[in-house]
């Protein structure tokens, strides 16, 4: 269990202390910030009818909820929020003001020592939740996510090449990647990471091409012999080249990919991936035919 509203409740006028402790649900569905506005929620609504023409002071160690509770707009918890004015409306009708007060975590604070004990008490895994309170919108939208992430995988058998070449995938740096090109640029890109390209080995597998041979004759034209070994672009290489003097050849490299053997914290290299990109254009090898009347249009 990961949410908790816990208060006390002390009566100056006779010493008498009252304490309330309620287990809201789990991490999964509430938060520190939902458990202290129902904590201080339950506060007010906990006031006995006799109370009257008191300073109710409620001091908490939770900014955020302060905040939300000074300036209600959009933030998580308007049930709870509403809740807490109406529970105040009515302490106030009867002559009583409310104070709120923050207390911060390292000040020597003795009540909140015992809130923080009697919270871990109510939140432990054998605990059930005693009311039903309705998740944070935030906590609930950062859940949404991380399940999202976790059963972001590609079907099997789709995406064979791509999974070949790129450790890292399916992940954000794809939007590196393409966030930053042009239309041209990213199709030319798109084609190369996929395999998926205008190029014979990929065109005869799909009936569109009687051959996979490529136009120089020495062999299969695929992405890896297009870019690296048609001895027909020789001369427009030097570009790609240059970016590097040890991973000359890695596909993984030029197309913003993870090869097995990059460290955890790794990046694309863009410089290289706009050379790859540059290179491709300048061959046409890969130009569609709405591509063609665009350029001659400009």
């Amino acid at each position: 269990m990961g949410g908790s509203a816990r208060d006390t409740l002390v009566d100056r006028t006779s010493e008498a202390v009252t304490n309330y402790a309620v287990t809201l649900g789990t991490r999964e569905e509430q938060n520190p910030y939902t458990a202290e506005l129902a904590a201080i929620a339950m506060a007010l609504e906990s006031m006995p009818p006799s109370v009257r023409h008191r300073c109710i002071i409620i001091i908490t160690r939770n900014q955020s909820a302060l905040a939300a509770i000074r300036q209600p707009r959009q933030q998580s918890g308007q049930g709870i929020i509403t809740q807490i004015y109406k529970s105040a409306n009515l302490l106030k009708q009867r002559g009583n003001s409310i104070v709120f007060r923050w207390a911060p975590a390292e000040s020597n604070f003795a009540l909140g020592s015992e809130a923080k004990a009697a919270a871990q008490r109510a939140t432990k895994e054998v605990r059930t939740p005693d009311s039903q309170l309705y998740p944070a919108k935030s906590t609930t939208v950062k859940l949404a996510m991380t399940k999202q992430r976790r059963g972001r995988t590609l079907p099997q058998g789709v995406g064979k090449f791509s999974t070949a070449m790129d450790a890292a995938l399916p992940g954000k740096h794809t939007r590196v990647l393409y966030d930053n090109l042009k239309r041209r640029e990213a199709c030319v890109l798109a084609q190369l990471r996929t395999g998926m390209a205008k190029l014979n080995g990929f065109l005869s597998r799909i009936g569109a091409a009687e051959s996979d041979l490529c136009a120089c004759g020495h062999a299969r034209e695929t992405v890896e012999h297009f870019l690296w070994r048609c001895i027909r672009w020789t001369a427009l290489r030097d570009g790609m080249l240059q970016c590097t003097e040890t991973r000359r050849g890695s596909l993984s490299f030029y197309l913003g990919s993870k090869a097995p053997s990059d460290p955890k914290k790794w990046v694309p290299n863009m410089k290289a991936v706009r050379a790859t990109i540059k290179y491709t254009i300048a061959t046409r090898r890969l130009d569609l035919d709405d591509e063609h009347r665009l350029d001659q249009s400009q």
